[in-house]
């Protein structure tokens, strides 16, 4: 054992947990949804959002976009990181249990780690420039889960339910605010050069409008791929610098900071009531499955085909986000079970092995997606973004997945764990923890 280690051991401190502590179902979930969550991610990463948010627009583009994006929309939307959250507040309990037992401590090494892990945040949308990086919204919940961390798995599924019908309750005063704007737009525009409060309604639902039908031909929008896609350095950082500025005040508190921490708070629950630790009946995790897909796939498919028979009418659109939560924690609850069910079966052995060790280098590999997403789409590397659209997004994707899943096995088979985690660690316990495993044979010390 390494000095420092085992000084601190001795002292009672927290120590970090390794690969022999983990549940190994756990980190084969952690490493399908590290990889699931670029089905969506791969759209932002090699174009413009609008194109996700209005495919019928690039109907007529390669990689037939539309029938692409229904069936990622009902599949996938919204529910990979929804099971990505899930497994935070689960991990997060997990982590604070095998902490010492001096409350003062754990605390101290608990919000140490969020802190760290901001910087992580910070790190992947300004640096490496994901603007959707979701780690620093991740540790801003996380900030609030520790003092609930003895609560009951019913008061903790209670307060997921209160968090997510408080996030309804706000998207519903945003629909009725907008069905005003709507009935009253004809006699804005009227007046819109008479009246300021005329012109400020009209302004703000030709807004709404065009946020949900963007020109995918605009001038602005062209700009901008050119720029990402063909700029300099400083273009790209500036082009990509604002909107990582934008998704990670605004968008992060309007949109993902309680939905994060409903489904954490579930994360919780389901690992309290011992769903998640491989002591529950296979026949539960079926009813998981059943369950999720009986309730998430209908929603899912019903409103992907009510969004393209409207063409994506914004308040049809903010209508529909009122079951948003519903639909993509029943989803996620449906891949949880089925990929529990995977997990405990002994199927595809070599797989799950493979699911394992990509789990169990979760930031290192999302991060990592960030790095390669750079050197495929953006300027820095080659600048495919805004030239793939639809199905040929996937090719990459599959390349991506290839090499991580690759990757992670051959480094955790030299690594005790992926370089995120080890600087993460070791930054946590304030002392150099080993990386490198020692060879049969190794001289002590070597």
């Amino acid at each position: 054992m390494h000095r420092d280690h085992a000084n601190a051991a001795d002292a009672g401190q927290p120590r970090p947990v390794d690969v022999t502590g983990r549940i190994r179902q756990l980190d084969i979930v952690r490493g399908t949804a590290v990889l699931g969550i670029l089905l969506m991610n791969i759209w932002a990463f090699a174009g413009p959002q609008a194109i996700f948010d209005y495919p019928s627009a690039a109907a007529g583009w390669p990689g037939a976009v539309v029938p692409t994006w229904a069936v990622v929309h009902t599949l996938f939307e919204g529910s990979q990181r929804a099971l990505f959250s899930l497994l935070f507040g689960a991990g997060m309990l997990l982590m604070v249990s095998r902490l010492t037992r001096d409350g003062r401590s754990a605390a101290a090494f608990y919000y140490r780690r969020l802190g760290l892990l901001m910087a992580f945040g910070l790190f992947d949308a300004f640096v490496l420039l994901w603007p959707a990086d979701i780690l620093l919204t991740y540790a801003v919940c996380g900030l609030l889960l520790y003092p609930l961390r003895r609560l009951s798995a019913a008061t903790l599924l209670l307060l997921a339910f209160c968090v997510a019908a408080g996030n309804a309750a706000l998207r519903h005063a945003d629909l009725v605010e907008a069905r005003q704007l709507a009935r009253a737009y004809p006699l804005a525009v009227q007046r819109r050069g008479e009246d300021p409060e005329a012109a400020r309604q009209a302004e703000a639902w030709e807004a709404i409008e065009q946020r949900a039908r963007p020109d995918l031909e605009s001038a602005t929008l062209r700009s901008s791929i050119q720029r990402i896609g063909q700029g300099s350095l400083r273009e790209l950082y500036a082009e990509r610098g604002r909107s990582s500025l934008v998704l990670q005040t605004v968008v992060a508190a309007n949109a993902w900071f309680l939905d994060s921490l409903a489904m954490m708070l579930a994360g919780m629950a389901l690992l309290r009531a011992g769903l998640l630790a491989g002591a529950v009946k296979r026949s539960r995790l079926l009813w998981l499955a059943v369950i999720g897909y009986g309730i998430g796939l209908p929603l899912s498919a019903t409103e992907t085909a009510s969004l393209l028979a409207a063409d994506f009418d914004p308040l049809l659109r903010k209508t529909w986000l009122l079951a948003y939560d519903l639909r993509r924690g029943a989803m996620a609850a449906g891949h949880l079970g089925l990929l529990l069910l995977f997990a405990r079966s002994g199927w595809l052995r070599r797989l799950q092995d493979a699911l394992a060790t990509t789990g169990r280098m979760a930031l290192s590999n999302y991060l990592g997606q960030s790095l390669l997403g750079a050197l495929i789409f953006y300027s820095v590397g080659l600048g495919l973004y805004g030239r793939l659209s639809g199905a040929w997004l996937y090719l990459p994707l599959l390349c991506i997945w290839t090499l991580q899943l690759t990757a992670s096995r051959w480094w955790l088979a030299r690594y005790r764990q992926g370089p995120a985690e080890w600087l993460w660690r070791c930054l946590t316990y304030r002392q150099r923890l080993p990386l490198a495993k020692k060879e049969p044979g190794a001289r002590p010390g070597s």
